[in-house]
């Protein structure tokens, strides 16, 4: 506990001060780490021994936050789809060259873990910088706010469920998750954003922020939906765990807490499902 307390504290100030970068190339550094790491640990967590693979798939997995943030594609000599399709093909020679070891599943994995995977997460910049008129405030809350929807969520359910958990969500899956826990997650996550957003309020009302973000009113609905989107990427993670047979992904953020995947599980899914919500708030004319 003591250990989990420690790595908690120290993950706090690194994001606080992620936050306070988010608007520099240290953040788009920092996560080039992340997904170059995330990558690593499903590839090693589905048994890829081919080393060819890790080295390949390293510079989509490393490049992608800076693809996306300074729109690289637009400086390549060929279309985007192309590069694909020679990323693919190159991967499935690499099976071919090492079949004794290196089976389909594997290239899959590599596909996943190289490109959706860093993709997703480096869509935090595309949230961050989706409204690029409006106020650094309402962009920075943005971004946070999908992490704070799936980090919430999960810690909440957590020790809701270690306290009152009676009936099993899903045993077969992750035994120790709860329905209790599940319900204690989102109401706790609504609970935290509307108190964040009455912080964004007095901010507003005291003339340090320009206007507010979105209608009170939607925020329940869009934390509620943004937590149970979070558990089934929870639950979607723990189903490739318990079919490789191990406990976490990786051991970087310490012992007891795993390693990226562990953490960005569920912010994998809720990140995706936040750029999609902007996508149809966009589309319907509306702006912050």
């Amino acid at each position: 506990m003591k250990t989990k307390v420690i790595t908690g504290i120290l993950a706090a100030i690194f994001g606080i001060t992620m936050v306070a970068l988010m608007f520099t190339p240290v953040f788009t550094t920092a996560l080039a780490c992340f997904t170059l790491l995330a990558n690593y640990e499903l590839l090693h967590a589905t048994g890829v021994k081919n080393k060819a693979v890790y080295v390949l798939t390293t510079f989509p997995a490393a490049g992608m936050p800076f693809i996306l943030t300074y729109d690289l594609t637009q400086y390549l000599p060929v279309p985007v789809i192309g590069i694909l399709l020679v990323y693919v093909f190159v991967l499935l020679l690499f099976m071919l060259a090492r079949y004794d070891e290196t089976r389909f599943e594997h290239i899959s994995m590599a596909l996943v873990s190289s490109l959706l995977v860093p993709y997703v997460m480096s869509l935090l910049c595309e949230i961050r910088d989706f409204f690029p008129d409006a106020p650094r405030s309402t962009r920075a809350f943005l971004m946070v706010f999908a992490l704070i929807c799936a980090w919430i969520t999960d810690a909440m359910a957590y020790f809701t469920g270690v306290k009152f958990g009676k009936h099993k969500m899903s045993p077969k899956i992750s035994p120790k998750k709860s329905w209790e826990g599940a319900i204690g997650g989102v109401v706790g996550n609504i609970i935290i954003n509307l108190i964040i957003y009455g912080v964004y309020y007095l901010l507003y009302r005291f003339g340090l922020i320009q206007h507010l973000l979105f209608p009170l009113w939607l925020l329940p609905i869009l934390s509620a939906f943004l937590s149970v989107i979070g558990m089934l990427g929870d639950l979607s993670a723990s189903v490739i765990k318990r079919n490789y047979g191990i406990k976490d992904y990786g051991f970087i953020m310490g012992e007891g807490n795993g390693g990226v995947m562990d953490r960005f599980d569920s912010g994998v899914f809720v990140i995706g499902a936040m750029y999609v919500l902007l996508l149809i708030y966009d589309a319907a004319g509306l702006h912050f």
